[in-house]
């Protein structure tokens, strides 16, 4: 189990009891936003060695998965959004037996946004 802050609470950056919550690793993973290694482009997307823009995805088990390669950043980044949020959803049904009712809803209800 790992420590999270940012899944009860989106861009949380204190750790409290209040605000935290303990989710298995590939839970966790799933909201690691590498910031840093991002550049210009929206969360899940780069620009493609070929041209266009790609859209690519952790899901939670170490392997990116890419989505394809689309005309502009904002196509891209709402293909990484609508695969992002279904997969948090489908994680978050196959543990929901196993993470408290307040991480479950909180998965559920997860929003991936452009300025994320």
């Amino acid at each position: 189990m790992h420590l999270d802050k940012d899944i009860l609470i989106k861009g949380n950056k204190i750790y409290s009891p209040s605000t935290c919550c303990f989710v298995p690793q590939n839970i966790n993973v799933l909201f690691t936003k590498r910031e840093s290694e991002r550049g210009l482009y929206p969360i899940g997307v780069h620009l493609h060695s070929q041209g266009g823009y790609g859209a690519s995805c952790n899901d939670g088990s170490g392997n990116n998965e890419q989505l394809g390669v689309y005309k502009t950043p904002k196509i891209a980044f709402d293909k990484y959004k609508y695969h992002k949020e279904k997969l948090i959803k489908e994680i978050a049904v196959k543990y929901h037996k196993f993470i408290p009712n307040n991480v479950y809803n909180a998965l559920i209800q997860y929003k991936v946004e452009i300025t994320d």
